[in-house]
């Protein structure tokens, strides 16, 4: 016999749906922004290594 879940999987949320509606809407510049400014916060918590050509 099979039990039924009351909750469905994968349902998101107001807010996250939102927030997806925001993230599709943005220009690629804006995409290309948010990607950079990730990017250099990444490298000042260490959490992303510099990759200089050159050096080891």
């Amino acid at each position: 016999m099979k039990t039924e879940q009351n909750k469905q999987p994968n349902k998101l949320t107001v807010d996250e749906k939102a927030q997806l509606k925001r993230w599709a809407s943005a220009t690629p510049a804006q995409r290309l922004a948010w990607l950079e400014e990730a990017q250099q916060i990444a490298l000042k918590s260490g959490a992303l290594k510099s990759n200089s050509r050159g050096q080891n």
